[in-house]
C-alpha cells in the first residue's frame, strides 16, 4: 500500500493552515504554495474535497485565505487519507464491494484484515493537533540546536 501525494500535501496543507489560523490568521494560497513547495494550482485542487468534506473555508478579499471550519483535535489523519484515497485498506482483497471469492477459504486473508484494522485505528488516534505539535517541536530543535 502507498499513500497518494494527494493524502500527503492534504495532510502538510491542512497542518499549515492550523498553524496560521492558531496565530490567528487565514493562510494564503501562495504562502501554502511556498512553504510547503507545491504548485498554488496542485492546492487549488486539493482544497476542493477538503471544502466539499467541511474541513475548510475560503474567505475572498484582500485579506482572505483559508480556515479551518473544525478544531485541529477533530481532525484525523484517518480522516484526510480517506478523504483523498477512499477507505485504507492494505490490499484491494479487503474491499467488501469486490467480495473476493477466496476470502474464506485464504489464510492470508486474516493478516490483512488484522494489519489493515490496526493501521486503521492507530491513523484514527492521530489528529491534526498531534501534528502541529511534532511540528512545533522540530521547530524548536532546528532553531535552538
Amino acid at each position: 500500500m502507498k499513500l497518494s501525494t494527494r493524502s500527503r500535501y492534504g495532510i502538510r496543507i491542512l497542518a499549515q493552515i492550523a498553524d496560521c489560523n492558531a496565530a490567528g490568521k487565514l493562510a494564503r494560497g501562495s504562502e501554502i504554495a511556498h512553504k510547503q513547495e507545491i504548485s498554488e494550482g496542485y492546492i487549488e485542487q486539493l482544497m476542493i474535497p477538503l471544502k466539499k468534506n467541511g474541513l475548510v473555508s475560503t474567505v475572498r478579499g484582500c485579506n482572505g485565505g483559508y480556515k479551518l471550519k473544525r478544531s485541529p483535535e477533530d481532525l484525523t489523519v484517518l480522516e484526510i487519507i480517506e478523504i483523498f484515497d477512499g477507505h485504507l485498506r492494505l490490499v484491494l482483497c479487503e474491499d467488501k464491494k469486490l467480495q473476493c471469492p477466496r476470502k474464506n477459504i485464504c489464510p492470508s486473508s486474516y493478516v490483512w484484515e488484522k494489519l489493515s484494522s490496526t493501521l486503521r485505528a492507530e491513523a484514527e488516534k492521530i489528529t491534526l493537533k498531534d501534528i502541529l505539535n511534532v511540528s512545533a517541536e522540530c521547530h524548536n530543535r532546528a532553531t535552538h540546536g
